[in-house]
This record gives structure tokens, sequence and C-alpha cells, in this order.
């Protein structure tokens, strides 16, 4: 009992901790941009929130802010909220008094207001701030003002928080029978609602305790349910405190062992998080269990921490909870006075007697005191003492407890069982009744029928007769449409051919270059509209059909929308996206996704302000793909968005555009069964929301392609060190499997790196990096024969990966090709001058990315042919950059030195030269198509086939003078290389 402190939550908030630093950074730069205190007290407001979950020391920097323009604001409600967020700072460090302040100041604010969503919330803090002040008269009257505000809002959520704390007033008067009532009311609200709350948890956190006071096993299995919905929610805080109270339990079945264990397990956390409270309490549950074992010199720090924190942070419970333990410590040690100074310090502090709080602390704290008295020989206080426990366990009552907790879950799972039974009954009822009224209206309808009928045949022929005109009319536009688009495509391949050609020209001038440049982006643009025009042609005359493939619909997606980072930026639009389901996998049209996408997401940023705000959502559900764009900005009107669909309609007549992409998006995704819609609020904000489906058998009019090359078996998110070795049959390469060039990836978006693995594996051996360090560590350690890079990344960008990859001798000769989403001449300028061989903007064709992949390495084996085919070759005619031709004479030099000699072997080369045995095979193979020990051997029969060419030495002896230690070994090497023996070589040179 002494080891819990019910876990609730005084916040809205959950705590989930996977994007909280990323928020904080986004709401920062929003802070930024803010034009009045109004703004910048939501923005401050949110961040100090933010950082509760993170650090209470940052949180402190923003909590003072937020009150100082609280005072100050005359808008009421953003004042309340800043006095509201503030006072949960208080709380978390520990600041009671400060905290009791600021939530009364913030709800003296909402005095005649009707908005009871607020007074619940505030209400319900009161109720918590006042138990931890022993305040146990408004403890009750707050929590039920908190439930009755949340009842009048029709707010489950927040009748779930006000049970949660109504329920726990049950267990401290160890009521575990009502308690429980609570409890599983709060399990009932979150199944009629089918969803998960973090008061979900607590509910079956606070059942678990019930349990484990009772030292019944099913204390685990509601931990395991509360740990299961933490873990959907990624709280990391729950998940922390489900193991607590894991060592709670072993602790009461005497299981030490575990007990030290968990606790040990979640200390660092608690520790990093820096709430004292909860500090507190892990300090000393694992100070008495230390003391319980005789371990004292490790129960003894953690009190000192303990005593240190309750100084600095006055808080009845924890002071409580630092004396008793300090009591226990001094118990076991047999330091008996001591003992007696804590436990009756304890007792001031604790619930006093006549209260039904707290019964249980007060029990522990009277066998604590009555041990240590008997110790002195007190046995008259001892006495007295033992006088109270058996009062104090008469209001406890153990027994009768289990025996009423037990019944009343049962008789809970009855009631659910009934209640179903009852549901079933009443629809049975219901449908006999159904088919009585049935049979009474068909004799009625019968003859209203037969009137209805002859008033339809006419207007249904009047119908037809308008549908057939309609249907000739949208056939004769579609094909006009299709006929012009058809037309224009020639002329503009006409144009932009030309144009390209001029900007090529260096000599071209500023004003020219522009000129230029404004017809070719004009000329690309047209082209779009052909293509989309095109498109809807196709559609509206059923011509057009999809390609289904079985894909990750979100991998697609998240690579799709990577490329608008660099756009969002240009305006400064905080961009957030929010894509879940990764490893789902779905049938559905690529290019007519893309489209989509591309279409909405391209509108959101035209018609997004500067600092304005984007949010993408896509996720997947019974096999729909379901996405919603969102964003800032000027909002639509009721008449706009009835026609924002039609073909050529725009909302705003200053913005550049044509009006028939969101017509296109629209046709595209009827095509995919599904459907779209619009909705906005007027000078605020916009939001598309779609759905279409994943699942081939209900989509009409599409063909499906079976093939699934595109997808990997293997999860996209697999150890990126693990090196990809599976090549189609049908590769046109004339490597083996064994000979396939290694190509490095590197690209911290994990879908497109997937996706470029995907596209290089048949004909590479693929390994890849999430960033320029990792790149940069296995460029070293495989020396591939090719890199693709992305230029931003985290922990080191391309540009860098690059420059120290090209001035590192054992990489100097990798080509590497970079991909970013910065366009223009500038950018790829800036790359390609640090030695990138290739310069690609997103988004890319990938057949012309792998077509110069190959090309850079076809170059490469040029210059390895060239090499074997001359006698005589210099570094500068094989070297690709200066490095290698420095790498090349160290090369010659040691050569010159040690070739001749025969025990000259690989190892010590490599030695020579400053590289690993491997790192000098693989640049060597690079440079000449040679390994290490073929190249010693080569440079040998060159050494001898020029001194066969100018030289009068004995032939016999040319093999042993350039280190060859057996003659016919030595022929049958040079006959291999020159297809002649050295004899005839000579003979035929002279």
């Amino acid at each position: 009992m002494r080891n819990i402190i019910l876990f609730f939550s005084l916040s809205f908030s959950c705590f989930i901790f996977g994007q909280q630093t990323k928020k904080t950074d986004s709401l920062k730069t929003v802070l930024l941009n803010v034009k009045n205190d109004n703004q910048r007290l939501e923005v401050l407001n949110s961040i100090l929130l933010e950082y509760l979950l993170i650090s209470l020391d940052s949180a402190k920097v923003y909590k003072d802010k937020v009150i100082k323009l609280s005072n100050r604001i005359e808008n009421k409600d953003l004042a309340i909220k800043g006095y509201n967020g503030s006072s949960n700072y208080f709380y978390y460090n520990s600041e009671i008094d400060s905290s009791l302040f600021y939530v009364k100041k913030a709800l003296s604010l909402l005095n005649n207001s009707d908005n009871y969503k607020l007074q619940s919330d505030l209400y319900r803090k009161l109720a918590i701030l006042s138990v931890t002040k022993s305040d146990f008269k408004n403890y009750e009257k707050y929590s039920q003002l908190a439930l009755k505000q949340a009842i009048l809002a029709n707010d489950w959520t927040l009748q779930s928080s006000a049970l949660v704390v109504i329920g726990n007033q049950y267990y401290r008067k160890n009521d575990y029978s009502n308690a429980l009532k609570y409890y599983i009311k709060i399990d009932s609200l979150h199944s009629a609602n089918d969803s998960i709350t973090r008061n979900l948890s607590i509910a079956y956190e606070n059942i678990s305790l019930i349990y484990i006071d009772l030292k019944n096993e099913k204390a685990i299995e509601y931990l395991d349910k509360s740990q299961e919905v933490h873990e959907k929610m990624k709280n990391e805080v729950g998940i922390n405190n489900t193991d607590r109270l894991r060592a709670n339990y072993y602790n009461k079945i005497e299981d030490t062992e575990k007990t030290i264990f968990y606790l040990n397990k979640v200390l660092p956390f608690y520790e990093s998080y820096g709430e004292p409270t909860k500090l507190v309490e892990v300090y000393t549950e694992l100070a008495r269990y230390y003391s319980y074992i005789g371990e004292f010199d490790k129960a003894e720090p953690l009190l000192k921490k303990t005593k240190l924190i309750t100084d600095n942070n006055s808080n009845r419970i924890s002071e409580n909870q630092m004396q008793y333990s300090y009591g226990v410590f001094y118990l076991r040690k047999k330091m008996f006075n001591e003992a007696i100074e804590y436990f009756n310090a304890a007792q001031t502090t604790a619930p006093p007697n006549g209260t039904e709080y707290y019964l249980g602390e007060r029990k522990e704290i009277s066998e604590g005191l009555s041990e240590a008295y008997a110790g002195i020989k007190d046995y008259k206080m001892a006495y007295d003492i033992n006088k109270r426990l058996l009062s104090l366990n008469d209001s406890i009552n153990i027994q009768n407890k289990k025996k009423i907790t037990f019944e009343l879950e049962t008789k809970y799972q009855t009631e659910k069982k009934e209640q179903e039974i009852a549901l079933l009954k009443s629809q049975k009822e219901l449908a006999e009744q159904q088919k009585k009224s049935q049979r009474n209206l068909y004799m009625g309808g019968m003859g209203i029928t037969t009137l209805v009928g002859i008033f339809l045949f006419v207007l249904y022929r009047n119908r037809q007769k308008t549908n057939k005109k309609l249907k000739k009319l949208d056939k004769a536009k579609s094909h006009f449409f299709s006929n012009i688009s058809h037309e224009l495509r020639t002329p503009l391949t006409l144009i932009s051919g030309p144009i390209q050609n001029k900007l090529d020209d260096k000599n071209l001038t500023d004003k020219d270059r522009s000129d230029f440049e404004l017809v070719l982006n004009n000329s690309n643009r047209i082209s779009e509209l052909v293509n989309q025009l095109l498109d809807i042609s196709k559609i509206e005359a059923g011509s057009m059909t999809l390609s289904l493939q079985k894909v990750h619909p979100m991998q697609q997606i998240n690579a799709i929308i990577k490329d608008f980072e660099y756009a969002t930026s240009l305006k400064n639009i905080n961009f957030l996206t929010y894509i879940n389901n990764h490893e789902e996998e779905g049938w559905l049209d690529r290019d007519a996704v893309h489209k989509i996408i591309t279409n909405l997401v391209s509108n959101a940023i035209k018609y997004t302000p500067e600092n304005g705000s984007i949010i993408f959502n896509a996720h997947i559900k019974k096999h729909k793909l379901f996405i919603d764009i969102k964003n800032t900005g000027d909002g639509l009107t009721k008449e706009q968005r009835q026609l924002v669909f039609k073909r050529f309609y725009q909302t705003h007549s200053e913005q550049s555009g044509s009006g028939v992409g969101l017509a296109l998006v629209n046709e595209l995704i009827k095509l995919h069964e599904g459907n779209i819609t619009v909705d906005s609020r007027l000078n605020e904000w916009t939001s598309f929301n779609l759905s279409i489906s994943l699942d081939k058998k209900s989509i009409k009019n599409a063909k499906v392609i079976e093939d699934n090359t595109n997808i990997d078996n293997t999860s996209p998110y697999q150890n990126h060190y693990e090196v990809t070795n599976t090549s189609s049959n049908k590769t046109d390469t004339d490597h083996t499997n064994e000979e396939l060039p290694i190509a490095l990836i590197v690209e911290d978006n994990k879908d497109l790196n997937h996706l470029l693995q995907e596209n290089f594996k048949n004909h590479y051996k693929v390994i890849s990096a999430q960033d320029g360090l990792e790149g940069y560590e296995l460029a070293l350690q495989y020396i591939p024969d090719i890199i693709i890079s992305d230029i931003m990344m985290p922990k080191k960008d391309g540009i860098e990966l690059t420059n120290e990859l090209k001035n590192d001798e054992r990489t100097s000769h990798i080509p590497i090709i970079l991909l970013t989403a910065k366009a223009g001449e500038e950018n790829e300028l800036s790359g390609l001058q640090i030695g990138a061989d290739e310069y690609i903007t997103k988004p890319f064709n990938q057949k012309i990315l792998t077509t110069k992949a190959s090309n850079l390495i076809t170059i490469r084996k040029k210059l390895q042919l060239r090499y074997s085919q001359e006698v005589i070759l210099t570094p500068k005619d094989i070297a690709i950059t200066p490095i290698d031709e420095n790498f090349l004479n160290k090369v010659q030099k040691v050569l010159d030195k040690q070739l001749i000699e025969s025990s000259f072997s690989v190892e010590e080369f490599s030695k020579a030269i400053g590289m690993s045995r491997m790192q000098l095979h693989r640049k060597l193979k690079a440079l000449t198509g040679l390994t290490s020990s073929e190249f010693v051997r080569s440079q040998r029969l060159k050494l001898a086939a020029q001194l066969l060419q100018s030289s009068d030495t004995n032939i016999s002896q040319v093999g042993y003078a350039v280190g060859f230690n057996d003659h016919s070994y030595f022929t049958k090497c040079f006959k291999e290389m020159y297809a002649c023996t050295p004899t005839e070589y000579a003979i035929k040179d002279s």
C-alpha cells in the first residue's frame, strides 16, 4: 500500500514522446512569425505543454512568459488557457500552492460562462490538488462538480477523467468495491465509443492496484492491458509507470529480486524526466526494498537524494514517503530511536486520525512504531500502538474486500451478457413488428404504385431523351479536348528542343537566357496541361484504364510528398505530415496516385500564405486509403466549394492556373472507386478529404499487374548494412551474381531509400545508409562502384559527403550522383564543383538515373581496358581525379622499389600504401580492372616486356629479374597476357 500513489493526469494532453522535439521546433518557428499578443500566447502555451512532456527546465522558461502575457492580455479565453497551462507546470514541479493559485485564477475568469468542458477540467484539477494538501472535503466536492460539468458538456472523455478521480477517492478509503464500480464505468465508456485514451490505461492500472493489495495474480493481467494501451499511444511515461507497478506486485508476493529489477529498470527514465514527486516515489520504494534485504549502503544514498528533493519541493505526500522510508531504514539497521523519530514525523504528515483516507499508510507507520518501541523495550508504548493497529485493521477488513471485489467483477461480466441477450430480444421483437407493418403497407401501396408508375414512365421517356443529348454533347467536348491536346504536342516539341539548345550556349547574355528560360518554363507548363486534358478526355470517353500493382501505398506517398519540402521552405510554410501503416500493402495505379497527390499538395502550397501551415494526413483502414490535406489561407465560400471540381473553374482569378488539376483529381479518384470532398472555413483554412479503394476486386475498368517485382518481401526498414544480392534472371548484364558492381544508396527518407534499392537491385549489389555519416563509413568499408546520395540529410549532408570521399584516396575514384529537390543552375553547379559526377533534380525519371549510373561505370571500364592494353601507361592516363593520380604515383614508387623482389606480397603492398587489403583490392579493381595480386603480376609482366624490348638480357633471366621464381610459370603468365611466349615477343619486337 505504501508504494502506491494513484496515477492520474492533470492535463488533457497525452504523453506521446515520438514527435515532441520535432513539434516544439515547429512551434518555435511559428512563434518567430506571430503578429500579435493573442497569437503569441496561443503558441507559447502550446510550447509549454509540449515541454512538460520533455523537460521541466525548458518548460519553466515558457511558463514565465505565459504567465506574464496572460496577466496583461484582454482576451479572457486565452488568459484562462495560459493560467491553466501554467498550473500544469507547477503541479509537475511539486509546487502545489502555486498550481492551486493559477487553477483558481482561471476558474474565476469563467464566472457565468457556459464553457462546461473547461469548467470540468479545472474542477478535476482542484480535486487532485486538494488531495495533495489532505483537504479531503474539497477533494470530494470538486470531483463531483467535475463530473457534473462533464455531463453538461456531453463529453465522454471528460466524464471518464472525472470518474478516475472519484474512483480514486474510494480506493484511498480502502473501499475497493465502490472504487471498482467507477473504474469499470471508465472501461465501458471506452468500449461504447470504440476508443482508447489515457484514462482507460489509468483505470486498468488502478484495478491492478486493488489486486496487488490482495496479492492476486490478476494484477499482472490488468497491467498488461494498461501497457498495451500505452504502447499504442507511444506513451513512455505510462509504460514506465506499469513497470513500477509490477515492482509493487512482486514486492507484495515477496519476490525481492524482481521488485528491485523493475525499479532499477525505470529509475533512469524518472531521473531524466525530472518530475520531483515521481522521483521521490521511486527513490523511496527502492530504498525500502534495499533496507529489507540489508543492503544499507545502497539504500542510504537514495534516501539522501529524496531528502534533498523534499527540502527544495514542499509536498506533504513526498515528505511523508521520505520520513516513513527513513523510519524503515533505521528500523532494519536496529537504530530504534532514530526510527521512532522518523515514524513519529511521518504520523504528523499523514492524514489525521478520524478520516477514512489513507488507512493503509497509517497502519504501516503504526506497525513500524510498534516494532521500534519493542526494540528499545518500551513495551507499554508498543502495546498502545498495537491497540491502534487493531482498530485500523478493523477499518480495512481485508477479507471482506476480497469477497466484495470478486463478486462485483463477476456481476459486471454477467450484466454485460444479460445486456447483450436483452439487445438481441429487442431486435427480434422489432423485426416482427416491421413484418406486420410491411403487410399493412403492401396492400395500400399497390394502388398508389399503379398511379405513380404511369407518371414515372412518362418522366423516364423525357429523361432518356435529355440524357442522350447530354451524352452527345459530352462526347463532342471530350473529342474536341482530345484532338486539340494531340495537335499541341508536336509544336511544343519543336519549341522546347531549339530553346534547350540555345540555353546550352555559354555565350548567351543574361537577358536572352532569362527570356529563353521563360519560354521553356511556359512550354513545360503547357505540356503538363495538355497531359491533364488528355487524361480527362480519356476518362470521359471511357478509354482510360487503371494499371493496378500491389505496392506499399504509404511508402509511395512518402516519396512523393518528400519532393515538396523544398517548395514549402521557400514560403516558410510549416509542412506537417502524419503517415501511418507503412507496412500495409494494397492495389493501386501508381501514376494516378502520383497525379492526385501532386495536384492537391501543389494547390495547397499555392494558396497557403507565407508562414502558413499545411497538414498532410494519410492512413489505411479496411482496404481503403484515406488522405486529408488541410492548409491555412483565405478559405472557400459555399458556392466555391460546390464548383471547385468543375473543369476550368478557378476560385481566385488573380492566381495563376488552368482550373484543370482538381477536375482531373476528381475523375481519377472516381476511377479508383473513391470519393473526394472539400471543407473550408472562410479566412481560416481549406481541407480536401479523399478515400480510394485498395482492393483490386472492387475497382472496375482496371488491368491487374501481378508481377510484384516492385515489392520487396522484406521490410523496407531492415538493417541497412545488409548487402542486397538478389538479381533477376532476366538481367541484361553479362556479369555473374558475384561480379555485380556495388551501389551505395545514401538517402534519409526510408521510403525513397527503399524505392532506390528496388530500382538498382537487379543489376547491382545494393547497400544503403540513412544519413551522410553512415554513408561515409559504409563507403570506406565496402569501397562501392557507384554512390547515389541525397543532398539534404542529417549528421552529414550530400555536399559534405561528396567532398570528403573525393578527397580521400581510398574513395576518390568512386562516381557519385547527387539527388536533390533544389532545382536551379546554381545548386547544380555547387554540387558539380565539389566533385559530383552527376546532379539530378527530384522528381526524376528512374530510367534516366539508372542509365546515368550505368554510363559512369562504363567510362571506368573503358579506362580499365586501356590500362590492360598498353605496355607503358602513366598515372594521368587512367586517373579520374588528381587524388587518383597521386595514389597511382605512390603505387608506382612502391613498385619501383619492391616489384622485383620475389617475396613482395599483397600484404606488404597494402601496408606500404597505407590501406587495408580489401580497400586496396577495391581501389585497384576500380581503376585497372585487376585485383591486387593480378595488378602486381601485370606490372611484373609489363616490366618484363620492356626488358625484352630494350635489353639484351637473357630471356631465361628476365622472369627472375622481375620477381618470378619459376621460369615456366613466368612463360605461362606472359603468354596469357601477350598471346605469345617471351621469346616470340622479343623476336617480333626486334
